[in-house]
Order: C-alpha cells, then sequence, then structure tokens
C-alpha cells in the first residue's frame, strides 16, 4: 500500500510564523494557489481513502490537492498538530523574552508547554492513531492513503516509523509537500521505506 502525507498549504500564521497548534486558521489566499499549481503538475497521487486532521487548514487543503476526490473524508482526532498552550497565536519575537519559552527552546522542544502539551504527548497519540489507521485500511484493501495532516505529525510518524535512523526533524516538510511510504504488510513495529513527495516525471 502507498501512504501519502502532505502537510497542509499556508495560512496566515505559517507567513507570519506564528505558533498554531489548536489554533484553527483556513488557508491564505497565497497557500491555496501554491496548492493548486502544485495539483495542476501532479504532485498529488489519487488516494482510495483520504483522512484529515480535524483542522480546517488540513481538510482545505485535501479539497485542493484532490479536487475530484468523491468520497467523505475521514476525519482522525488525533492526528492534530502540538498543542502550544501558551505559546499559541504568538512568534519568537514575542516569546524571547518569556521563561518558560526560553526553557522549551533549550529542552530542543521537547519539554513541558505551559497548559499545553509535550512532543512526547503528541507524538503518543499520533502514532497510536496510525497504527489504529493504517490496521484498518489494510483490512478494507487500500492501495492508496493520503493524511492531510501538520509538520509536526508527520515528523512523529516517520521518526517511528521510516526505514532506517532518523531523528524527528529529518522529516521536516514545507507546506503542502509531503512524504510517500510503501507498505507491502502492515506491521506495529516495522519500519518502512519513505521517499519525499516529487512531482511526477521529475
Amino acid at each position: 500500500m502507498q501512504i501519502i502525507l502532505v502537510r497542509h498549504g499556508k495560512t496566515q500564521s505559517n507567513l507570519e510564523h506564528r505558533y498554531q497548534g489548536r489554533l484553527n486558521d483556513p488557508l491564505c489566499a497565497q497557500g491555496i494557489q501554491e496548492l493548486q499549481q502544485k495539483q495542476i503538475q501532479g504532485l498529488y497521487p489519487v488516494p482510495d481513502r483520504i483522512i484529515c486532521s480535524p483542522k480546517l487548514r488540513c481538510i482545505q487543503t485535501a479539497q485542493f490537492v484532490c479536487p475530484f476526490f468523491s468520497e467523505d473524508y475521514l476525519i482522525e482526532e488525533d492526528f492534530r498538530e502540538t498543542d502550544f498552550g501558551d505559546f499559541e497565536g504568538k512568534t519568537y519575537e514575542e516569546l524571547k523574552q518569556d521563561p518558560d519559552y526560553i526553557r522549551w527552546l533549550e529542552s530542543n522542544g521537547e519539554g513541558e508547554i505551559p497548559n499545553g502539551e509535550s512532543r512526547h504527548q503528541m507524538v503518543q497519540r499520533c502514532c497510536k492513531a496510525f497504527c489504529n489507521q493504517m490496521e484498518q485500511a489494510f483490512s478494507q484493501h487500500y492501495k492508496c492513503v493520503m493524511l492531510v495532516v501538520h509538520g509536526g505529525s508527520i515528523m512523529a510518524i516517520l521518526e517511528q516509523f521510516a526505514l532506517g535512523n532518523h531523528s524527528f526533524y529529518d522529516f521536516h516538510t514545507q507546506n503542502g509537500e509531503g512524504f510517500l511510504m510503501t507498505v507491502d504488510l502492515w506491521d506495529s513495529e516495522g519500519r518502512y521505506p519513505v521517499t519525499p513527495l516529487a512531482i511526477r516525471g521529475e
């Protein structure tokens, strides 16, 4: 089975470099234009099933990258981005004097976030949800599944399941881009080949 992991298109918060986890921003005009261009270029394979984070920016992205998809999207609550708690909606410049933020940066983003969640908590829920969704997809004999999610969600899943020795940040990807994972037989303890999502013919 081919698994396509796509990061949502740009929002205004992305353009302003604001932390957006639980925020529910829509796509901005630039984000929509970029997704439409990538879709015209043939960047996105056509899936049998689309699974989205519940956030509006992910659902809208699915609509633009697969405009002819006629089935309902499956919403997976636990594919949502990290809850950035007190950092939500703020930029580095607005937070750089905040002692809690400084401690979090010094932990390489692994520490607790006030009124939010840690990376470990986010990774645990994303990977558990991924296993559940893959078991269902294989039981229903899908050949191609697309996940339209967040950058953090993709990094969490691929750190755990990509073939080779990788770190969380090895799988950072730009808005509207992502990775292809090839899974012949699902095993929640397995690791699988992954390649960057690339325009066909290149």
